[in-house]
């Protein structure tokens, strides 16, 4: 088939009637201190909606039930953090490979064909040397998924996996285990456990993340969730903070003295028809470095 990019056709976009008159059900503040140099104040970014099920997956709580020791002792620390204030040091044995922690799944059932366990979480050691992976076992403890062999070091990295579930219903157990024996501590943090209909590996996900992000129930103590971001502009509202600068903003393209709109000192620019904008909006000073705040407003699809 023939490239049809070149055709202006293909670069522009129309919302359906159906669309066009959603309601507004998206916002992002936008705060920020401009210079000469154009810069982006606001992406648009639909993300991945999400579903932790880790109920104290940053450790902000001391309360490590979800949690069970596996040839190791574990407690909260604030020692490290990869987020929030707390992780969980997991001290092993050394006795055998395998020793660290788990989370047991609930019983997953009703799941549609094809659907999948995904798992992540950050690691480092209480200093850079030792091992531990990744796994995702059933419920008896046999690994079905794991990462590769992760050398511990003295900062957090990620390890996710995943595992495509069967219909009968089942728990699964995901683990963070050593490799070969070893003394070394080691730190947990941000625990991610989901079940999707695809295999893919979200960013982590707790209701404290900000916007688009909730605790299901107590926070900290209850499953989270990632809703839908915004994916199309709709309406602005953007006032310049300085008393004698004019900033110049643009949508979809980088701002300029002549692509921008201005919006002169003190002055408040909005909306106020819907707009229908798809990328970006970029913001430039005319000198110095103005500060402006606002929002947008806009919907998660269209």
């Amino acid at each position: 088939m023939a490239n049809r990019s070149n055709e202006w056709a293909a670069w522009e976009q129309d919302p359906s009637t159906r669309t066009s008159v959603h309601a507004f059900t998206k916002y992002a503040p936008i705060t920020a201190t401009l210079s000469t140099t154009a810069a982006d104040v606001f992406t648009v970014d639909r993300g991945v909606p999400s579903v932790n099920m880790v109920k104290n997956p940053s450790i902000e709580l001391n309360a490590l039930t979800e949690f069970t020791a596996s040839g190791s002792a574990i407690s909260q620390s604030n020692a490290q953090a990869a987020t929030g204030t707390y992780s969980l040091l997991v001290n092993p044995s050394n006795s055998a490979a395998g020793e660290g922690f788990y989370y047991t799944t609930p019983t997953l059932a009703g799941h549609p064909e094809g659907s999948h366990v995904v798992a992540s979480v950050e690691v480092r050691g209480a200093s850079a040397s030792g091992d531990v992976k990744l796994s995702i076992q059933d419920a008896d403890g046999v690994e079905l998924a794991a990462t590769s062999t992760h050398n511990l070091t003295a900062g957090f990295v990620r390890l996710s996996t995943s595992i495509a579930i069967g219909r009968p219903a089942a728990a699964y157990r995901v683990a963070v285990v050593t490799v070969a024996n070893h003394n070394i501590n080691f730190y947990v943090d941000k625990i991610h456990v989901e079940v999707r209909q695809d295999s893919t590996i979200p960013d982590y996900v707790d209701g404290s993340q900000g916007i688009n992000y909730e605790w299901v129930g107590t926070a900290n103590a209850s499953e989270s969730k990632r809703r839908a971001g915004m994916s199309v502009m709709r309406g602005l509202r953007l006032k310049n903070d300085h008393a004698s600068i004019a900033v110049y903003v643009a949508f979809d393209q980088t701002a300029s003295t002549t692509t921008g709109f201005q919006i002169a000192a003190g002055e408040v620019f909005e909306t106020v028809w819907p707009v229908d904008f798809r990328s970006r909006v970029s913001a430039v000073a005319a000198s110095g470095t103005p500060a402006i705040h606002g929002v947008v407003w806009g919907i998660h699809q269209g």
